[in-house]
């Protein structure tokens, strides 16, 4: 767990940092942001499930071997596959479970975090009322004052309501505005307010009284609606759109919410190869080997991904890739159990993707 917060928190910082800029610049309450990165959390998971469970695998059989503990249940009769099987249990769990949040939960969150984040881009600044003018910056609200105060607090304050059908006056001798949360509040003092019309209309006189108005309701935060594009349909929606259109973007789509999660698989196969390391050696070098493998299959699937995006090739061949690295993995994996060296899939995981870089690149 903590592997996977310290992943997770490292992926979304990046994320973070953006948004507080913007936030900062619009003046929205920050449980939007929260709410933003609560929305995006699924694709982050589905990213940094399979790295935290690669590095925790990872930190284990070095403390084993560094303890000479695989030594010793090496020397008992145990195979590999034997002392790590419940582990193996564990990444098939965990693929199941990326694969429903990558088919299900990730486009919902991808739609939701996309929605506030256009309705925090496209967001009014806060209302501000010239003296001496008729203010319809709010939606179904008219504002008037005479003037403002050195603190700020406005004179001569009028406020006419339109959200129902009977139309509400509100006239005061001073009045000022707050920002509550998600709120807009006017607190209005010494005053009456009108309601009705003609021979029905009703009078009330106050002190102090205060008027509370939703951003939402006031058009200064909108979500916007719009058709859901690929990466944000659901199942059901995205596979009628392939079987009906055969788009790309949706064939792409599709078999990469399936082919993601299938990278614990890889990780976990390649885990003990590269984590044999030598007790003098330290585990440094494991650690960058692990890094790097990570990069490769990230980059190896994104290359692919955007191969069939652009018609150059088809979409069997993105399984295709997958299928051939967690081939190489397993075959690292049975020739480490049998003490034979790693080099030859070092070598040949960098000749192909250099090749592919160079088939991408013009």
């Amino acid at each position: 767990m903590g592997m996977l917060l310290v992943v997770t928190g490292v992926l979304l910082l990046g994320r973070i940092l953006k948004l507080l800029g913007m936030f900062a610049d619009k003046g929205v309450e920050w449980g939007i942001m929260l709410t933003m990165l609560m929305a995006i959390l699924p694709y982050f998971l589905v990213l940094t499930v399979p790295m935290a469970f690669f590095f925790a695998m990872q930190s284990m059989i070095l403390k084993l071997y560094a303890n000479s503990e695989m030594d010793a249940l090496r020397a008992a009769g145990l195979s590999y596959f034997r002392i790590f099987r419940s582990l193996f249990v564990v990444a098939m769990v965990l693929w199941l479970g990326l694969t429903f949040t990558a088919m299900q939960w990730m486009p919902q969150g991808q739609k939701a975090f996309q929605g506030l984040l256009v309705a925090v881009q496209k967001m009014k600044p806060a209302p501000g009322f010239e003296p001496l003018r008729f203010s319809q910056d709010l939606e179904d609200f008219t504002v008037y004052v005479s003037g403002t105060d050195d603190d700020g607090v406005f004179q001569g304050f009028m406020l006419e309501d339109r959200r129902s059908q009977v139309p509400v006056v509100y006239m005061a001798e001073s009045a000022k505005l707050d920002r509550v949360g998600s709120e807009l509040r006017f607190t209005l003092f010494h005053g009456t307010r009108l309601e009705g019309e003609a021979g029905d209309l009703r009078s009330l006189s106050f002190d102090r009284y205060q008027i509370a108005m939703n951003l939402n309701d006031l058009g200064l935060l909108k979500v916007p609606e719009w058709r859901s594009r690929v990466f944000e349909m659901q199942v059901e929606e995205l596979w009628k759109l392939v079987q009906k259109t055969h788009r790309p973007d949706a064939v792409a789509e599709w078999h990469r919410r399936l082919i993601i999660p299938t990278s614990i698989l890889i990780f976990m196969l390649f885990c003990l190869p590269l984590s044999h390391t030598s007790k003098r050696s330290g585990k440094t070098g494991a650690y960058i080997g692990g890094v790097g493998l990570i990069l490769f299959v990230y980059n190896f699937q994104i290359i692919l991904h955007q191969q069939v995006l652009n018609h150059a090739s088809s979409w069997w061949m993105m399984w295709f890739g997958q299928g051939m690295l967690f081939a190489l993995a397993t075959w690292e994996f049975v020739n480490i159990s049998k003490g034979k060296s790693i080099w030859s899939s070092q070598l040949l995981m960098g000749s192909v993707f250099r090749r592919l870089v160079a088939r991408k690149t013009p």
